[in-house]
Protein backbone atom coordinates (compact mmCIF):
# COMPACT_ATOMS: atom_id res chain seq x y z
CA UNK A 1 0.00 0.00 0.00
CA UNK A 2 2.83 2.37 0.81
CA UNK A 3 4.28 2.08 -2.75
CA UNK A 4 1.01 3.18 -4.36
CA UNK A 5 0.78 6.31 -2.19
CA UNK A 6 4.38 7.29 -3.11
CA UNK A 7 3.52 7.28 -6.81
CA UNK A 8 0.42 9.31 -6.12
CA UNK A 9 2.48 12.08 -4.51
CA UNK A 10 4.81 12.16 -7.51
CA UNK A 11 1.94 12.31 -10.00
CA UNK A 12 -0.15 14.83 -8.03
CA UNK A 13 1.66 17.97 -9.35
CA UNK A 14 1.26 16.74 -12.94
CA UNK A 15 -2.40 15.97 -12.42
CA UNK A 16 -3.04 19.40 -10.88
CA UNK A 17 -1.09 21.21 -13.61
CA UNK A 18 1.63 22.51 -11.33
CA UNK A 19 5.08 23.27 -12.70
CA UNK A 20 7.95 20.83 -12.38
CA UNK A 21 9.78 21.75 -9.16
CA UNK A 22 13.10 20.62 -10.67
CA UNK A 23 12.79 22.87 -13.69
CA UNK A 24 13.91 26.52 -13.51
CA UNK A 25 10.94 28.90 -13.55
CA UNK A 26 10.27 30.70 -16.81
CA UNK A 27 11.38 34.30 -16.80
CA UNK A 28 8.80 36.94 -17.62
CA UNK A 29 11.63 39.38 -18.24
CA UNK A 30 12.57 40.11 -21.87
CA UNK A 31 16.22 40.95 -21.02
CA UNK A 32 17.60 38.99 -23.97
CA UNK A 33 15.31 40.83 -26.39
CA UNK A 34 15.86 44.28 -24.86
CA UNK A 35 19.64 43.92 -24.93
CA UNK A 36 19.45 43.77 -28.75
CA UNK A 37 17.30 46.89 -29.19
CA UNK A 38 18.83 50.02 -30.79
CA UNK A 39 17.46 53.54 -30.40
CA UNK A 40 17.91 54.86 -33.93
CA UNK A 41 15.92 58.05 -34.32
CA UNK A 42 13.60 60.69 -32.99
CA UNK A 43 10.82 62.58 -34.78
CA UNK A 44 9.73 65.85 -33.16
CA UNK A 45 6.10 66.76 -33.64
CA UNK A 46 2.87 67.26 -31.71
CA UNK A 47 3.48 63.76 -30.32
CA UNK A 48 7.22 62.97 -30.39
CA UNK A 49 8.06 59.52 -31.76
CA UNK A 50 11.12 57.39 -31.13
CA UNK A 51 12.35 54.92 -33.73
CA UNK A 52 13.67 51.63 -32.33
CA UNK A 53 15.07 48.57 -34.04
CA UNK A 54 14.07 45.46 -32.06
CA UNK A 55 15.74 42.07 -31.65
CA UNK A 56 14.12 40.76 -34.84
CA UNK A 57 15.39 43.75 -36.89
CA UNK A 58 11.87 45.23 -37.08
CA UNK A 59 11.40 48.99 -36.82
CA UNK A 60 9.12 50.12 -34.00
CA UNK A 61 7.64 53.56 -33.35
CA UNK A 62 7.38 54.33 -29.64
CA UNK A 63 5.76 57.24 -27.81
CA UNK A 64 6.05 58.52 -24.22
CA UNK A 65 3.74 56.56 -21.88
CA UNK A 66 3.07 53.84 -24.44
CA UNK A 67 3.00 50.15 -23.44
CA UNK A 68 5.34 47.97 -25.47
CA UNK A 69 5.02 44.41 -26.82
CA UNK A 70 7.69 43.34 -24.30
CA UNK A 71 5.41 44.44 -21.48
CA UNK A 72 7.30 47.58 -20.47
CA UNK A 73 6.35 51.25 -20.72
CA UNK A 74 8.20 54.22 -22.24
CA UNK A 75 8.98 56.65 -19.42
CA UNK A 76 11.55 58.94 -21.09
CA UNK A 77 11.69 59.79 -24.77
CA UNK A 78 13.73 62.66 -26.13
CA UNK A 79 16.22 63.44 -28.88
CA UNK A 80 19.10 61.75 -27.04
CA UNK A 81 17.61 59.04 -24.84
CA UNK A 82 14.95 56.35 -24.53
CA UNK A 83 14.09 54.79 -21.15
CA UNK A 84 11.72 51.86 -20.62
CA UNK A 85 10.32 50.79 -17.25
CA UNK A 86 9.92 46.99 -17.11
CA UNK A 87 7.22 47.31 -14.43
CA UNK A 88 9.13 45.25 -11.88
CA UNK A 89 9.61 42.23 -14.14
CA UNK A 90 13.34 42.64 -14.63
CA UNK A 91 16.54 43.61 -12.95
CA UNK A 92 17.38 46.38 -13.73
CA UNK A 93 13.87 47.81 -13.55
CA UNK A 94 14.65 50.45 -16.19
CA UNK A 95 16.42 49.99 -19.51
CA UNK A 96 18.16 53.01 -21.02
CA UNK A 97 19.44 53.60 -24.56
CA UNK A 98 21.38 56.52 -25.96
CA UNK A 99 20.45 57.39 -29.50
CA UNK A 100 22.89 56.07 -32.08
CA UNK A 101 25.04 58.68 -33.92
CA UNK A 102 23.60 61.19 -36.33
CA UNK A 103 23.29 60.25 -39.94
CA UNK A 104 24.97 62.28 -42.64
CA UNK A 105 21.60 63.64 -43.84
CA UNK A 106 20.48 64.58 -40.34
CA UNK A 107 23.69 66.53 -39.74
CA UNK A 108 23.27 68.35 -43.06
CA UNK A 109 19.66 69.27 -42.24
CA UNK A 110 20.64 70.52 -38.80
CA UNK A 111 23.36 72.81 -40.22
CA UNK A 112 20.95 74.29 -42.77
CA UNK A 113 18.30 74.96 -40.16
CA UNK A 114 20.62 76.54 -37.59
CA UNK A 115 22.92 78.67 -39.73
CA UNK A 116 21.69 82.09 -40.76
CA UNK A 117 21.94 82.65 -44.47
CA UNK A 118 22.58 86.30 -45.37
CA UNK A 119 20.08 87.92 -47.74
CA UNK A 120 17.96 84.81 -47.73
CA UNK A 121 14.60 85.59 -49.28
CA UNK A 122 15.53 89.19 -50.20
CA UNK A 123 15.85 90.44 -53.78
CA UNK A 124 19.31 90.63 -55.27
CA UNK A 125 20.96 94.06 -55.22
CA UNK A 126 23.38 93.37 -58.05
CA UNK A 127 23.09 95.21 -61.32
CA UNK A 128 21.82 93.44 -64.39
CA UNK A 129 23.85 93.18 -67.59
CA UNK A 130 22.25 96.35 -69.05
CA UNK A 131 24.27 98.57 -66.69
CA UNK A 132 21.42 99.99 -64.68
Amino acid sequence: MRGKQGWLWLLLPLILGMRDPFKAPESRCPNAALSQWRYAGFVMGPVPVGIVRDEQARWLRVRHGESLPTGGRVVVLNENELVIDTLGRCEPARWRWQRQGMTQNEDRDRRTATHHQPNAGSPSRSRDAGGR
